[in-house]
């Protein structure tokens, strides 16, 4: 029966994954998820001191954010 899988084969060390795929594996991804959870805790927070419903605190906060993002993106004119 012939060997399937060669000597050499065994003996060499495959290629590791690119340094992007390190960086987005090991530092963008857990710090998204993360961050997510932090957020969640947030809402969760503020849905348990406030009696609320959990939509109206997601949507209250998407609103803040989003008003954030855009009061920091618009340059401010001056007359």
């Amino acid at each position: 029966m012939p060997m399937l899988v060669e000597r050499d084969y065994m003996l060499k060390k495959p290629p590791g994954p690119s340094r992007p795929k390190l960086v987005l594996d090991q530092v963008v991804v857990p710090w998204l998820a993360n961050a997510a959870g932090t957020v969640e805790a947030g809402i969760e927070q503020v849905v348990i001191a406030s009696r609320r419903n959990p939509l109206l605190a997601i949507g209250l906060a998407a609103a803040g954010i989003g008003l954030a993002l855009t009061m920091a993106r618009s340059p401010r004119r001056t007359p």
